[in-house]
């Protein structure tokens, strides 16, 4: 008697559907078809050991997003008139960079941030955020989220500019820097995405040009441990620094936030639970946060050397695509994976990476997170969704948001 033939599930990340809700679709891949090719020639995998063991290998190099731009600039901006930017912002991004380049990278911004009082910092950010974006009877909580991390960045910025109060635009630029890592990116949208990447990019380096920054703002801060360390980086290079600290500042937590709170708003049982929860079970249930949001939902690394997993040979030099998302819901690593519950004390998550390459804002984001959650389930307690204007969901593939969250207040 012939055995059933394996049910296939073959990755297909641009459909409606996967763009509206991606998990179920992940869950069969992961189930039916954990390791798989993909029709550009990249290949996929999706079961939390699989990626966490290429995470932590010194095996596997990380994509070249900044030459993959240069490469494809003399297309994308053929006859536009615009200069190449994305390749330049993208320079000197971490999770890109491999070796000694990412080892001093590492070091040079591991070292500045480490000299900023983040606690405080986040303290009187999310001061200013309460106070003044909570007050309206109609709220569209992914732009009041998108506010937090701006003020942030701006305090650790401190430059004084219309440009960084600028909520909407920030929040734009932020967003075509993610969807510019995207897989099915149009040259128009490649082209949004370069203008918005020159403005970012122009705007830094105008304020680099400035003699009276304090020595305390983020570009004073940089500029000194660079020749202290002597590693040392080029203004340019500085400047996409600066951009990757933005972006990760910014779109990571805007989206970790907007679907918190879209969480919270659909099950108040959360919001009791963290007004009646100690600093601990914060803590825990923040980890918890972390691990089903999972916003950025892949990273991809090159295999140096051949590369088998159940049978399937992968080739050096292949692009593979590692599936965060998927890991952080693997039913063999996590019970109920599909489930936010509050207090999972085993959670080995991979939202922010693992191994060298591990996220330099984490710590940041943990600080965040963590001191936000009370004060604001004491408010969203006093909100409820907007069932006639709902929620819109991003629509792209690295990256998974909401674009709008409307909620009507009730008190």
């Amino acid at each position: 008697m012939d055995s059933p033939k394996r049910e296939i599930t073959k990755w297909s990340p641009g459909t409606p559907s996967y763009l509206q809700n991606p998990y179920p679709h992940l869950h069969d891949c992961l189930t039916n078809s954990p390791v798989q090719k993909g029709a550009f020639g990249e290949w996929v995998l999706f079961r939390y050991n699989d990626v966490k063991q290429i995470l932590r290998s010194d095996d596997f190099l990380t994509a070249d997003l900044s030459g993959f731009f240069e490469s494809k600039e003399p297309v994308i901006l053929k006859n536009t008139g615009q200069c190449p930017f994305l390749s330049k912002s993208t320079k000197k991004w971490l999770m890109y960079l491999d070796d000694d380049q990412h080892r001093s990278a590492h070091s040079l911004l591991e070292k500045v941030l480490d000299s900023f009082q983040l606690n405080a910092i986040v303290d009187s950010s999310l001061e200013v955020w309460f106070n003044s974006f909570f007050n309206q009877e109609t709220a569209d909580f992914s732009y009041i989220a998108s506010v937090l991390p701006s003020l942030i960045f701006s305090e650790l910025y401190q430059v004084e500019s219309d440009d960084w109060r600028n909520f909407e635009k920030l929040k734009k630029v932020s967003h075509s820097l993610a969807n510019s890592q995207d897989i099915f990116v149009s040259i128009k949208k490649y082209q949004e995405y370069n203008a918005d990447a020159k403005w970012l990019f122009d705007t830094i380096r105008l304020d680099f040009e400035k003699r009276d920054l304090p020595d305390t703002a983020l570009i004073s801060r940089l500029k000194s441990c660079n020749e202290d360390m002597n590693t040392p980086f080029t203004d340019d290079e500085l400047i996409s620094i600066v951009i990757i600290l933005f972006f990760a500042a910014n779109e990571t937590t805007v989206d970790t936030l907007t679907i918190c709170i879209y969480e919270f708003l659909r099950n108040n049982e959360l919001l009791d639970y963290i007004l009646q929860a100690d600093t601990k079970q914060i803590n825990i249930f923040a980890e918890e946060l972390f691990r089903f949001a999972t916003p950025q939902q892949y990273t991809i690394r090159i295999n140096k050397y051949p590369l088998e997993i159940d049978g399937t040979l992968i080739p050096a030099n292949s692009r593979i695509f590692l599936c965060l998302s998927s890991a952080n819901r693997d039913p063999a690593v996590f019970e109920n994976p599909q489930t936010i519950v509050p207090n999972r004390s085993n959670n080995p998550h991979l939202s922010f990476g693992n191994g060298l390459h591990s996220c330099m804002g984490a710590k940041l984001a943990r600080i965040e997170l963590r001191s936000l959650l009370k004060p604001l389930a004491k408010i969203l307690k006093n909100y409820r969704l907007d069932e006639e204007s709902g929620i819109e969901w991003y629509q792209s593939i690295f990256m998974r948001g909401i674009k709008t969250l409307n909620a009507i207040h009730i008190n």
